[in-house]
This record gives structure tokens, sequence and C-alpha cells, in this order.
């Protein structure tokens, strides 16, 4: 996404919050499964899955059946299991149903091979790189983003691991991991993505990052809420909706909330790159709004300048470059680099001035 885009975004800020939701508030659709290599399986496993699954799941495994639920049912196309990935995994749920939910028990309906067919064929609709054996089980982004929610490790000493992380890489080995609860930038890393180990068990087991640290988000931006309502100053919580891969770049959407947990309106963040004299800097561009009220971003501490095009620029305590557009004061754009440099700025003014 070019900064343009985002300007019009800027512009436009209560009709981009207001954008349909998908049944699932985690990761964007992927390539359906139809458009991919099936797996081999030994009876007409699509003819049952139809038969018994496609009313609540969807025929196309998106979540979206013709019975009426109390809640949606889980959409297959994004990867998601509740107790992994492996078909013993899903082979328990279908068994057994998932307590507590619309999920039945097929234990006594379908017979041991219908089952073997019915999981393998589930975990066939999911995206590239689900379907998993023991060993098997490191993602690597390829020419797209891969966004994935989970438990990850803590990333210092002293840190608590973050059992709701929304973890996103890109084909240029740069991991990002948010918090979901708060919309949180917590780390980034370079290399490979992860070890999705976490998917041979049922629950409660770590991702593993496989990429080096490069930078942590510390005390000071760990504690602070990007937007405040403009008239009562109260600080409001950006949590995450849900996510989208469009093209190169990541929308993560959030709804903004107060202190007793009201909804009271909601925004984007855009996560691409800024390409600096042939080196990728991470961009971040986070815009919200309210509604019914007015809401405001908070201001940063640290060293304050004028760059070119009336951009307003803060170096961070957090080595990051923060900038704010004078014609789009609702959105801050965090550039992952120590200082706001003459190169670092010529690359951000001409992103701004570039046309689509």
């Amino acid at each position: 996404m070019t900064l343009p885009r985002l300007l019009l975004a800027a512009g436009a800020a209560s009709a981009l919050v207001a954008l349909a939701q998908p049944n699932d508030p985690g990761l964007a659709a992927p390539t359906p499964a139809e458009n991919r290599a099936p797996l081999t399986l030994g009876l007409d496993a699509k003819a049952l899955y139809m038969t018994h699954c496609a009313s609540c799941h969807g025929e196309s495994g998106d979540g979206k059946g013709n019975e009426e639920l109390e809640r949606p049912a889980r959409s297959f196309l994004l990867g998601g299991y509740s107790y992994g990935n492996t078909q013993k995994a899903v082979r328990r749920s279908v068994i057994h149903g998932i307590p507590g939910t619309p999920m039945p028990a097929f234990g006594a309906t379908l017979g041991s091979d219908e089952i073997n067919a019915v999981a393998d064929y589930v975990i066939s609709l999911g995206p590239p790189g689900t379907i998993v054996q023991p060993g098997e089980s490191v993602l690597v982004v390829e020419d797209r983003p891969l966004v994935v929610k989970g438990m990850m490790p803590a990333y210092e000493q002293g840190a608590f691991r973050e059992p709701r992380s929304l973890v996103v890489g890109f084909p240029n080995g740069t991991t990002f991991q948010f918090r979901t609860e708060d919309s949180r930038l917590l780390t980034v890393r370079q290399g490979e993505f992860l070890d999705r180990r976490d998917w041979g068990g049922r629950g409660g087991s770590e991702l593993q990052p496989l990429g080096t640290l490069t930078w942590k988000a510390g005390r000071e931006s760990r504690n602070f809420t990007e937007f405040v309502d403009a008239e009562s100053g109260e600080g409001l919580r950006r949590k995450v909706k849900r996510t989208e891969v469009k093209g190169d770049d990541v929308w993560i959407h959030f709804d903004l909330l107060n202190e007793r947990g009201a909804r009271v309106g909601g925004g984007q963040e855009f996560v691409s790159f800024l390409m600096v004299e042939g080196v990728p800097v991470p961009m971040r561009a986070i815009l919200g709004s309210g509604e019914g009220r007015t809401v405001k971003l908070r201001e940063l501490t640290g060293a304050q300048s004028r760059g070119r095009d009336s951009i307003a620029v803060t170096t961070t305590p957090d080595r990051l470059v923060a900038c704010v557009l004078d014609d789009a004061p609702n959105m801050r754009i965090y550039l992952h680099a120590p200082a706001y440099t003459p190169s670092l700025g010529l690359a951000f003014s001409a992103s701004l001035q570039k046309k689509d």
C-alpha cells in the first residue's frame, strides 16, 4: 500500500472503520482450496464433507453455511483448528465434537475410514503450509505476507509469554509480533519465520520464533495508548478485530475501547516497507477515529523537529521515527529507523508524492 492511499484513507476514516467484517476475525482468506493440489484421499471425502459439514462450515470451508448458529462456525480456509492441524487432532473434534460449541460429535455416525477422510479433507482446505507432518512444522513466508495467531514465548528476561499474539511475517524476512488485546507492537525479528509446534498439540504450546530479535518495545511504549478521548483525555485501548493481507501489505483493523471496555471508535494499522537506498525500512501507519466523539492522537515524548512536506517528526525513546502529516492529524506513521536522516526523509517524502 502506498502512502497516497493512506492519505485517502485518512480523509475517509469513517468509511474504513465501517468496512465489512469477515466471518472470522482472524486472518485474511487465502487462496481457495480448489486452486491448490488436494490431498490424496481414498474415499469421496468431499462428498462426506458436503453431507455432514457444509451446512455449518460452508461448501468451501469458509464458515458460511446455511445453518442458523448462535455463533459463526470455524472457517477452515484460515487454517485454525481447535486442537491442532494433524489428522489425529482433527479426528478428535469430528469424533467427540467440541463441548460448549455447536460442533456435534460424529463418532456414532461415521466409520473410522470416513472420519479419517473428512479430517484430511478439512485440513486440505487450509492455506498453504497448514498440512504438516511431525518435524515439518516450520512456516515459510513465500511471495506474500503471512499472519498467524497464537502464544509466543517471553522475548526478554522478566517478561511474560504472550498467549494472544498476532505474528506477521514478510517475504523479506521481517517478522512483527503484536499483542491482540491492545494492538501493541512488541518485537521485530529478522530471518526465518516460525516453527508452529503448537499445531501438534491441544493448545497451550508456544509458537517458536526463528528470526533474530532486532527491536523490542520499551517500557514507555508498552504502556502507551495511541489515541485519547479529546474531551476527557482518557486513553483508548486498541484491540485487534481482524487482519487483511492486501498485496504486499498487511492491514490490522482494531476497535478503540474506553477504560470500561466500551467501543468508542476504531481504525487500522497498515504495515509495509519504505525503500531507503535499496534497504527495506519497516513503516507502520496507524489511523483512528471516534464514533459520536472526537478522538485524537496522544502526544509523544522525544526529540521533535519538522521534516519536509509539512511533516512533524519525533524520535521516540524506542529508536523509532514517528511522523504526523499536517493534512492527516489522526494518522501517525512509524519508521523503524533510529533517526530521520536525509536519505530517509527523501524516501519518505517521495512516497507521499508517489502516484498509484
